[in-house]
């Protein structure tokens, strides 16, 4: 046998005693790639976090390699803790997630009170093993913007009218209330009802625990009836995200009939309406006779010059 022959064939050999020994012994061949779990969804329960309110958090998560995972674990954390979970240290577990398949986790959570209106970074950390047990960790992070709760009062609704009969004008004054912890943007007051024409007033914007003033005119359009009527004060406002809010305040007023004495004063002014109405038509037929008979006098000046010429 020639040299190089038995070269390959100590070589061949070599390689299979090897891979008897390994048998043997029981150890296993394994990839090289590494299981990757990740975040692939999160939402608000109630889709909006108010400070010092809880909401409900869920979390998705995905497996995105070939094989399963097992012992998952996922804890969250805040920097500071501006958001804590209601019951336990912020950990879910399960046991196992198939490949490329989801699975979600819920935490009941808890605004603090005295954050500001912004998004708050939330930590996620991601543990588990692959079929093999080898362990895996896996940080992340989703931020959750937290905003204040908005809530408004209407005070010292004022009209200086003691008497409002069908036609006044009416002036309603009144006190907005920001009783909330965030501005109230673009604040407006809008008057309406069965008895009033609608009127608005801008009063701007109003910081939290301040007031803005309602000032608003109007004119008394109807007779108020014993039941059904409705008049009301409509605050209309933005949060910091512009969204607008809009709420009602009911006002009571009553409106009349215009009593004897302003009827014989309306009778009057209409009496005294139609008199001046009736002169000027006078004056009116009075010019158009004069013109007339200027012309006539004209045409008969002329006719009469004509016939002494021949």
């Amino acid at each position: 046998m020639k040299p190089k022959a038995r070269k390959i064939i100590g070589i061949l050999s070599f390689i299979i005693c090897m891979y008897a020994a390994v048998s043997a012994s029981g150890v296993q061949m394994v990839q090289a790639a590494n299981p990757r779990v990740m975040v692939s969804d999160y939402s608000i329960e109630e889709g909006e976090v108010l400070a010092g309110e809880g909401f409900t958090l869920h979390i998705s998560l995905k497996n995105t390699a070939a094989k399963a995972v097992k012992n998952v674990k996922l804890t969250i954390t805040t920097e500071q803790g501006e958001l804590l979970p209601v019951e336990g240290a912020g950990t879910a577990y399960i046991d196992k997630i198939d490949a490329n398949k989801e699975t979600e986790f819920v935490f009941s959570m808890m605004a603090i009170e005295g954050l500001q209106e912004k998004s708050y970074k939330l930590s996620l950390k991601t543990e588990y093993e692959d079929g093999n047990g080898v362990e895996y960790t896996v940080e992340e992070a989703v931020f959750i913007p937290v905003g204040l709760e908005q809530r408004v009062s209407v005070t010292d609704i004022f009209i200086p009218e003691s008497y409002i009969a069908l036609g006044d004008t009416v002036e309603v004054t009144a006190k907005v209330n920001n009783l909330g912890d965030g501005t109230l943007y673009n604040v407006t007051a809008r008057l309406e009802g069965s008895n009033f024409a609608e009127a608005e007033s801008y009063i701007g914007n109003i910081e939290s625990g301040k007031s803005g003033t309602i000032d608003v005119l109007s004119k008394a359009s109807a007779v108020s009836k014993q039941f059904g009527d409705k008049n009301e004060i409509i605050v209309t406002y933005e949060d910091r995200k512009g969204t607008v809010h809009e709420e009602k305040f009911e006002i009571g007023v009553s409106v009349s009939t215009p009593t004897y004495e302003n009827l014989e004063k309306v009778k009057e002014e209409t009496n005294t309406g139609n008199v001046v109405k009736t002169i000027l038509i006078i004056v009116v037929i009075m010019a158009v006779v004069a013109i007339v008979v200027w012309l006539m006098i004209r045409r008969y000046q002329r006719k009469k010059k004509i016939l002494e010429e021949f």
